[in-house]
């Protein structure tokens, strides 16, 4: 969670040093024109977008299979991939309600036709917002939550059905600052 921040953080810095290149240069209405900055402004995000997919995809689907009766343990796996595909559709929804809320009352939609007149820098504040959101209910959850130690009950692995693996590597994670 705390590279899903990150991750959106540097993706909104980023944005706003673009969209300042292209103002300084009066590119907003010259899309096909190349804005003179490096890719190598990306990496970062991507290096925590990265992290973030490695560390999800083992630590969810792990949690998943150790944390409910052996009598359900094979079933988590595709629960998690599941809750990876409800995630993906809350994207979607995401972008739709933010564009819907900041066009309202005539002002211009954040997504526009053209990445220079767009608004993402703001869309991922909101979005660094709600990962820090997220974040704090985990704390609370987690808090709250009564941990059940796997390895105090028996030394017996569960059945996970037809795979030990929580996810198979075809398997794509959302993120929020993709």
């Amino acid at each position: 969670m705390i590279f899903a921040i990150l991750c959106c953080i540097t993706a909104a810095k980023v944005e706003t040093r673009r969209l300042g290149a292209v103002n300084s240069r009066g590119l907003i209405d010259k899309p096909e024109e190349t804005i003179p900055m490096s890719i190598f402004w990306l990496l970062p995000q991507f290096l925590l977008l990265g992290g973030f997919d490695g560390i999800a995809d083992n630590s969810i689907g792990w949690f998943f299979i150790n944390q409910v009766p052996p009598s359900m343990a094979r079933y988590m796996v595709q629960f998690a991939i599941a809750v990876f595909g409800m995630g993906i559709m809350g994207s979607v929804l995401s972008v739709y309600l933010v564009a819907e809320i900041s066009g309202r009352g005539g002002k211009p939609s954040w997504f526009q036709e053209t990445l220079n007149k767009s608004r993402l820098d703001q869309y991922y504040w909101i979005l660094a917002a709600l990962a820090a959101a997220n974040l704090v209910l985990y704390v609370l959850m987690s808090i709250w939550y009564a941990y059940k130690d796997s390895r105090s009950e028996d030394n017996e692995a569960p059945d996970y059905g037809e795979t030990a693996e929580p996810f198979d590597d075809n398997v794509q994670c959302c993120c929020c600052c993709a």
